[in-house]
């Protein structure tokens, strides 16, 4: 399984109002600092308006068996959809959630980011590739492609027999690795 853009635009939005807002910011500078927050807010907007036009052509290159963009039912909630509707029994287990720099700080209830939970505006494909082979093939073309500027990318889970459900590996109910971009 693989993912194309970092999590966490929904709170970058967030955080781009907050930093707008002197009482707010008094608040939300105890979690980030504002040069972290001004790189996040940034990231975000990169990847809001990045295509997914060259990672969609590589991946039906590839033999892609399913792919979903992670939106409004964040990256957890998108997996569970698509494992559900795979032909054989499997599951989906994720293993990492790439999460743009210095929000993990901002997450809460309200958000549920490392929960999987949390909403994405213009997020990445969610890509089920046949194997780790073709998964890191696809990522050296993809890291390359002219749209992807900032080289993302990352395998972020792999699937196993089941019965069409997503899960995070592990024992807990949120992310067991996030990886900071």
């Amino acid at each position: 399984l693989v993912l194309t853009k970092p999590l966490g635009t929904q709170v970058a939005a967030n955080l781009a109002g907050w930093m707008l807002d002197e009482i707010r910011w008094a608040e939300v500078s105890r979690q980030i600092d504002a040069d972290t927050a001004v790189r996040a807010v940034q990231k975000a907007e990169l990847s809001m308006s990045s295509l997914n036009r060259d990672a969609a052509k590589l991946m039906k290159q590839m033999g892609a068996h399913g792919c979903t963009d992670v939106t409004g039912f964040g990256f957890l909630g998108h997996a569970r959809n698509l494992a559900g509707v795979q032909e054989g029994d499997v599951d989906f287990v994720l293993d990492r959630a790439p999460i743009v720099r210095g929000l993990r700080a901002l997450d809460n209830d309200a958000f549920k980011l490392l929960k999987g939970l949390s909403a994405e505006t213009s997020g990445g494909l969610l890509i089920a590739l046949p194997d780790t082979k073709t998964a890191n093939k696809f990522l050296d073309l993809y890291r390359d492609s002219a749209g992807n500027t900032e080289g993302w990318g990352w395998i972020v889970g792999h699937v196993v027999e089941g019965k069409r459900r997503a899960c995070w590996a592990g024992e807990g109910d949120s992310a067991p690795e996030v990886v900071e971009v």
